[in-house]
């Protein structure tokens, strides 16, 4: 525990105030993580320009920092994401998954920086929060709204859905189950919306701070719905799959030998082509490369699953 509040306040510290409000000047992730890809591949950019800003939502009675991005010229009643950070993580680290899915229609919300003395109840809060705010003032389709979210904004993804009953589908990336309050043997066998655990493999190899074995992304499937897909990438780390998993204060949860660049596509591409399926009426999720990682679908609790190839 004392490791895991000397890293957080490293984090802090490197973190904060970096994110203020106004425009949000494009990242290169997106674009450079497209060079070679054919046209239409899901972990890259959509056919639409998209807008960007981070803006101090005041709705309930809270203030919370949002990255906002919407496609340039949004259709009435369009789908949209509520994307969670890991713990200490800037919304930035996760910009190219916000631009893909804005540049395909939804209109996203990033939930800003928030500290270790965040727990996972406020957390989830916070994104019934955004989701209320997203619909009340930005003219969403209540009915097509999603979560998405990393580590602990994995897990608390989770929360947010099963306890609010506001999100249509899930989408936890790497979620991890430390904390005061369990979600595995909680209040995920009541989640009733379409779930898509995105795990790394090897990330129990790093710290205990960086979703460790006896809490990672297969204790969520050992315990999650029928249906659930669980998409595993090969030999990944904790934190991999950002947008710059290589940023200062970052080494102590990485373990992975996997191409950092590859992660971060094939998770996108799974986060975005899930979305598509279920809140766009859009084709089932493709199945990974073999050399990038496997997926398995839950056949109810306790009971494994199904390996598809």
């Amino acid at each position: 525990m004392h490791l895991k509040l000397i890293f957080a306040g490293i984090l802090s510290f490197l973190t904060v105030g970096c994110s203020t409000v106004g425009i949000v000047s494009p990242g290169q992730t997106l674009l450079m993580d497209a060079v070679d890809m054919p046209p239409g591949d899901l972990a890259g950019p959509g056919p639409e320009p998209v807008i960007s800003r981070r803006i101090t939502v005041n709705h309930q009675g809270e203030d919370l920092l949002v990255a906002l991005f919407q496609p340039a010229h949004p259709k009435a009643s369009a789908p949209s994401i509520v994307f969670l950070p890991g713990l200490m993580a800037t919304d930035d680290q996760y910009e190219s998954y916000a631009r893909a899915l804005a540049s395909r229609g939804f209109i996203v919300a990033v939930h800003g920086w928030y500290s270790l003395f965040t727990n996972d109840i406020e957390l989830a809060h916070n994104a019934n929060v955004i989701a209320d705010w997203l619909i009340k003032t930005q003219g969403v389709d209540a009915k097509r709204m999603g979560v998405a979210g990393h580590s602990m904004g994995g897990k608390d993804a989770v929360l947010a859905a099963a306890r609010y009953g506001v999100f249509a589908s899930v989408v936890a990336i790497d979620p991890d189950d430390n904390g005061n309050v369990s979600v595995v043997h909680g209040l995920l066998g009541v989640l009733r919306a379409p779930l898509l655990l995105i795990g790394a493999e090897v990330a129990w190899r790093a710290s205990s701070v960086c979703a460790p074995k006896s809490a990672n992304y297969e204790r969520f499937f050992e315990q999650a719905p029928s249906g659930t897909v669980e998409l595993t990438l090969k030999d990944a780390d904790h934190v991999q799959m950002l947008d710059e998993p290589d940023r200062f204060g970052y080494g102590i949860c990485r373990s992975g030998t996997a191409d950092s660049r590859q992660v971060r596509i094939t998770t996108r591409r799974a986060t975005v082509g899930f979305f598509v399926q279920h809140l766009l009426g859009g084709p089932a999720l493709q199945k990974p490369a073999s050399s990038d990682g496997f997926i398995r679908v839950a056949q109810g609790k306790m009971n494994g699953g199904v390996l598809v190839r």
